[in-house]
């Protein structure tokens, strides 16, 4: 909603901004909202909340705003709606002026309809008439009549202020609309002569001076062409969706625009003369993405700019220039729908070869360490366009420069300069004998390497430390000499004449103003030299000897002092030295974990220091991070005049060596640094003095918009400018490196999904990684014909090649490629014979096909060189079935497969090269899952939940029975086994089923104890309903290593995986399994969020509202009672709780905090409160610390 432009201009200092957002809820209250920047910089909603006035049904499902912004409908799909009065924009800035807080609605009206309200939309009045409101409304009703369904247009009109209540006392008749606009897909109205555009299924009509009650709808030719490649239905491609551009006020008085987009990305101008409403319509042309409701259009001085969401594949932003074809210049991730997941995790079960023993709650080694997180790939899409998605989380680094190098950097280094009145940058490249230096013009069009000749800098030598000091001054510090480059002047001290020793060699360096240190080694020792800067000269300060070898040194400054840091290596233990520039030793410790420092644990010894890197927090701390040749980064506190560690904390990032690198300032108003390992890089930031640690660590992916497709490259090091290029003050640009590739990339504070898009020819069904060939195996459709491809998960290259029998090369392998077949299994088999293990690929389809698939390592020559491909084609088939083959499970000797809703198990007769049947059992409805444990088979099935089935495969002559069931019907998705530990036989896995409607539901199977119903241990509702259960390992390794059992929290599996579930919109949902003490605390501050108004704000609640002193109803149950549908805790409202720091609120509610204390001291037997009953106030403020730690800890992302 907005004001009128000339009311609320820019002459008057304004809170609100010129435009609402409003939001109908599914309650049918409405908010209102708007955003505002922090004083942070970043930004926030302010909203405000207008309980529905009638309890109506879906209200909201039809939304408009008149022009003017005073009045505002929502429609209910059951017959009605309601008429709001606003308040205008001046008179609600006042309010918000005045009070914090504005109430945007003035009154209400609410009028039923004599049918379904099927459009409705406010048009617009006559430029001279900017007080008359004009409702139109299409309804749908049957009438006795005429014994069918009419539409009929109805048309509301009054003036602003009247009586809302005399205009809407009777409901108007209206008059029937054409047979070919019965059910219009939209209303557009114009902005002349209260016109408006009916676009239906195969006709665009508008209607002329609407007001009049005529229906008379003269038909508009578009001239658009005919169905594009990306349409992917059988009838002719819809109409979607509308937007007006910006024009100036004065163009609009005589014509009008409209964009109109058709689903199959075909886009069409229409212009309408305000006088004769004459129009022209122009085809823009056709966009590369399929186009729903999520289109709209956003300024530009130069050009209209078309923000599209996409349907079914990505969307984007394309600009749209004079007599040009759309420009796509930015794309917006879609991964929906979502059909089908895997991870690259090993085990498909919850069970585990190596599970630990102990079951304490101690802490413990872990036992599941991986370098690499297992990755999550997801269906994507249908049509053309579809994709495989890799999911991943973190944060985004914009790829805006990449070239090649023509050999190895080792390190980088990027200063702004200023040559003869032209802005640039020099980027200084450590190459692993000598520099080389790149001039970049402002714009970073080209690149030139300055020549040896003219050079001011030192080439012949490997950069060791590069920086830019006040007035543009860059000093590089080489192997063997110090360069001082000025704007206008430069100079280069050796040395070894500067320090006095011939063939001198540093092997570190590190600067700082007018200060440069140096250290080499000889010998069993090494040496600093404090070299000084006077303008462009350089002279020897001091000497200082080092025991053992320096492996890293920094400077740092601490009560208008400079010190000297530096790690080093004695005897195979790291040692932390700090100097004064004196020489005079000031620290010099041993960092080597002992299992009780400081009541910390690592199961790995550290290694040699490898870089080091100082954070001064004003206004006399020092925050001192290492990293080491182990993967571990060491964080040191200094605080105070001396040189004490205040405090010493240790964390583990990987097992391969860590370097540390500066950030040239706070990211996200906190400090931070850049992490390289693995070849990765990650950011660390959120530093916390109590525990010496960083709580927040998230991994950096470079993403190439020309590319989405391409993996993060490798990165090995990063340099992180002083401004970012972006010229955005809260973003930061970055120099990284890749072998040879020299990338210039821009980050900014967002947390949240980095998707990597793979395309796929076709519309995937499913997929699988096959941990024999190290490969996505993907069932998707070419030509509405299923076939297989295998994609190389690092490279996104489809590495498949189809051949028939005779392994000639196929278009599809037999089975495969029928026209309309799908496929709905698809399985990987390892066949056991003779104590040799065979791999197969399992495919069943729609049509009743089942295939044994080979799959054989070959290799092609490339453009690149040689590169792998995998030949498959079909080593056996089954015939004979009519009914689709839903799903396909395998042991060592056979396969069990459900055809219809019969169960089939066959084993393989490599001799007869074919399967042979060995039983059979009728299910209740198609199993669209199956797992088999010790010969019993667990069914999924579509209609009747799961169904365990005996097969008794000790005997061929007993008939297969089933065993146990669930206690009521249920229509299910899929279904995953989820258990702690398996020391306790019996009690675990339970089985969590998703099923329709958003539902979930964990049972636990009696086994033992045949012809026993399940029992249900947990049930509750998701936001969208679970497609796929997978598990993988995917936690990075610093969370996966200091994972345990604390707080109650158990383990999801025996090998310590996490469960993930994914819905058909693309969202993820993370399930874990918590102890009985833990969940009665979680649940405490569960139920206590629902009425408290800052975490809750738009829930109703019986509660009526708190005051000052938080007094609640005497009746509110607070205390949580332990039931199956009770026992689900929902964990994004716990991280609500937890970033809005809500804990002493909540806590503060009635007598909350003796429960909230009580629930916390049975956690572990009360270890963690120990103490803290004796304590007092601070006692309390213990409490809700610790409650903190442990959301934090329950709450933490398993990727």
């Amino acid at each position: 909603m907005q004001d009128d432009v000339k009311a609320y201009g820019p002459n008057r200092h304004h809170v609100l901004p010129p435009q609402l957002l409003v939001l109908m809820l599914e309650t049918g209250d409405a908010v209102f909202l708007f955003v505002k920047e922090r004083p942070d910089g970043s930004l926030g909603f302010v909203t405000t909340r207008y309980e529905s006035p009638r309890n109506l049904q879906f209200l909201g499902y039809h939304l408009s705003i008149d022009p003017s912004s005073r009045y505002m409908a929502a429609g209910s799909a059951e017959g009605a709606f309601i008429i709001y009065e606003l308040e205008s924009l001046i008179n609600m800035d006042s309010q918000f002026h005045r009070h914090g807080s504005f109430q945007p609605v003035k009154t209400t009206r609410v009028r039923t309809t004599q049918g379904v309200i099927h459009k409705m939309e406010f048009l617009y009045p006559r430029p001279e008439d900017d007080y008359h409101v004009i409702l139109l409304l299409i309804l749908i009703r049957r009438e006795a009549s005429k014994q069918a369904h009419v539409s009929r247009m109805v048309v509301y009109d009054w003036e602003l202020g009247d009586e809302l209540g005399t205009v809407f006392r009777s409901e108007k008749g209206g008059t029937p609309l054409p047979k070919e606009h019965r059910m219009p897909l939209m209303i557009i109205p114009l902005k002349v002569n209260t016109a408006f555009f009916a676009v239906s299924e195969h006709s665009i009509g508008i209607v002329k001076n609407a007001f009049t009650g005529q229906t008379t709808f003269d038909t508009c030719e578009t001239h658009s062409p005919g169905q594009t490649w990306l349409h992917h239905g059988t009838a002719e491609p819809l109409w979607t969706a509308w937007a007006r551009p910006f024009r100036l006020m004065s163009y609009l008085a005589r014509t009008d625009n409209i964009y109109l987009a058709r689903e199959d990305g075909v886009i069409v101008t229409i212009e309408i003369d305000s006088k004769d409403l004459v129009l022209s319509a122009t085809n823009l042309g056709t966009i590369g993405t399929n186009i729903t409701t999520a289109f709209t259009t956003a300024y530009d001085v130069f050009s209209d700019v078309l923000v599209i969401g996409g349907d079914s594949s990505p969307g984007g932003i394309w600009k749209l220039s004079a007599r040009r074809d759309p420009q796509q210049v930015s794309t917006i991730p879609n991964w929906s729908p979502v059909v089908d997941m895997a991870t690259t995790d090993a085990n498909p079960s919850w069970t585990s070869d190596n599970t630990s023993k102990d079951i304490s709650t101690r802490r413990k080694a872990p036992m599941h360490l991986r370098q690499t997180p297992d990755r999550i790939f997801c269906t994507s899409g249908r049509g053309p366009r579809s994709s495989l998605t890799e999911l991943r989380w973190g944060i985004q680094a914009r790829i805006g420069l990449e070239f090649d190098y023509d050999q190895p950097v080792r390190q980088s280094w990027m200063f702004p300069v200023e040559i003869q009145g032209e802005r640039g940058f020099y980027a200084v490249l450590s190459l692993p004998h000598s520099s080389d230096i790149l001039h970049f013009p402002a714009d970073l069009s080209n690149a030139n390497a300055l020549s040896t000749d003219t050079c001011p800098f030192d080439t012949s030598s490997r950069t060791i430390s590069a920086i830019q000091g006040e007035h543009g001054k860059i000093v590089q510090v080489t192997e063997t000499s110090t360069s001082l480059v000025a704007p206008l002047q430069s100079s280069r001290h050796n040395h070894d004449i500067v320090c006095g020793m011939p063939s001198f060699v540093a092997e570190h360096a590190c600067c700082m103003e007018d200060t440069v240190v140096l250290s080499s080694h000889g010998g069993n020792a090494s040496r600093l030299d404090v070299l000084r800067i006077d303008q462009m000269n350089l002279s020897h300060a001091h000497s200082i000897d080092v025991e053992g070898e320096v492996t890293c040194l920094s400077l740092f400054r601490k009560f208008s002092h400079t010190y000297i840091v530096a790690g080093s290596i004695e005897d195979g233990i790291p040692r932390l030295n700090i100097y004064s520039l004196d020489g005079l030793e000031l620290s010099n410790h041993a960092t080597q974990l002992h299992p009780d420092t400081a009541g910390q644990e690592t199961p790995f010894q550290i290694e040699a220091y490898t870089s080091v890197h100082a954070i001064t927090d004003p206004p006399n701390k020092t925050i001192l991070v290492l990293g080491t040749r182990s993967g571990h980064i060491v964080t040191i506190q200094l605080s105070g005049e001396g040189m004490d560690q205040d405090s010493l904390g240790v964390e583990q990032l990987s097992l391969s060596p860590t370097s540390v690198f500066a950030a040239s300032g706070q990211f996200d108003n906190s400090h931070a640094l850049f992490a390289c390992f693995d070849n990765t890089l990650s950011i660390v930031k959120d530093f916390s003095p109590r525990t010496s640690k960083f709580q927040t660590k998230n991994r950096i992916w470079a993403t190439d918009f020309n590319d989405p497709s391409m993996p993060s490259p490798p990165i090995h090091s990063a340099f992180c400018l002083e401004k970012s290029l972006s010229g955005y003050q809260r973003h930061m640009s970055l120099m990284l490196l890749s072998g040879t590739r020299i990338l210039l990339v821009d980050i900014w504070p967002h947390i949240g999904p980095v998707p990597r898009s793979i395309p796929i020819e076709g519309t995937p069904m499913r997929v699988i990684y096959s941990q024999t060939w190290k490969a996505l195996v993907v069932a998707h459709l070419k030509d509405d014909r299923p076939t297989l491809s295998f994609i190389d998960p690092d490279s996104g290259a489809n590495i498949s090649a189809a051949a028939n029998k005779d392994r000639e090369p196929s278009e599809y392998i037999s089975g495969l490629g029928h026209q309309g077949d799908r496929v709905f299994g698809l399985y990987e088999w390892s066949y056991v014979k003779d104590g040799q293990k065979f791999p197969f690929i399992i495919v069943t389809t729609q049509k009743g096909r089942l295939m044994i698939v080979s799959v054989a390592k070959t290799s092609v020559d490339t453009d690149d060189g040689p590169t792998r491909q995998l030949q498959y084609w079909t080593r056996y088939k089954k015939k004979g079935f009519t009914d689709p083959i839903y799903s396909v499970v395998g042991d060592a000797i056979g396969l069990l497969f459900c055809v219809g809703t019969v169960l089939h198990w066959e084993v393989l007769d490599l001799a007869e090269k074919k399967l042979k049947p060995m039983k059979q059992f009728r299910l209740d409805s198609p199993a669209t899952a199956l797992r088999v444990e010790d010969g019993k088979v667990c069914a999924l099935t579509a209609q009747h939940s799961l169904q365990i089935i005996d097969l008794h495969v000790e005997s061929e002559q007993t008939e297969a029975s089933m065993i146990h069931t669930d206690q009521i019907t249920r229509y299910t998705g899929h279904v995953v086994e989820m258990g702690d530990s398996e020391e306790q036989p019996g009690k675990w896995p339970v089985s969590v089923v998703s099923t329709s409607q958003g539902g979930f539901t964990g049972v636990w199977i009696p086994w033992g104890q045949r012809n026993k119903e399940f029992e249900v241990v947990f049930e509750g509702v998701l936001p969208t309903s679970v497609r796929r259960f997978r598990r993988g390992h995917t936690r990075p390794f610093w969370l996966a290593v200091d994972r345990q059992r604390q707080y109650n929290t158990l383990f999801n599996t025996a090998d310590q995986a996490e469960v993930l579930g994914v819905s058909l919109d693309g969202s993820l949902q993370q399930f874990s399994l918590i102890g009985i003490d833990l969940w009665r605390f979680l649940r405490l501050i569960q139920n206590l969020a629902y009425h408290d108004i800052n975490v809750c704000p738009f829930t109703r609640s019986n509660q009526r509202p708190r005051d000052r002193d938080h007094e609640v109803d005497l009746d509110l149950e607070l205390e949580p009672h332990p039931s199956p549908n009770m026992m689900h805790i929902d964990g994004d409202l716990l991280k609500r709780c937890l970033d809005l720091r809500a804990l002493v609120s909540l806590a503060s509610i009635g007598d909350a905090i003796d429960l909230f204390c009580e629930y916390l001291d049975k956690i572990d037997e009360g270890v963690h409160t120990k103490g803290f009953r004796e304590s007092g106030i601070q006692g309390q403020e213990k409490y809700i610390e610790l409650g903190y730690e442990i959301l934090e800890s329950v709450l933490a992302l398993a990727m």
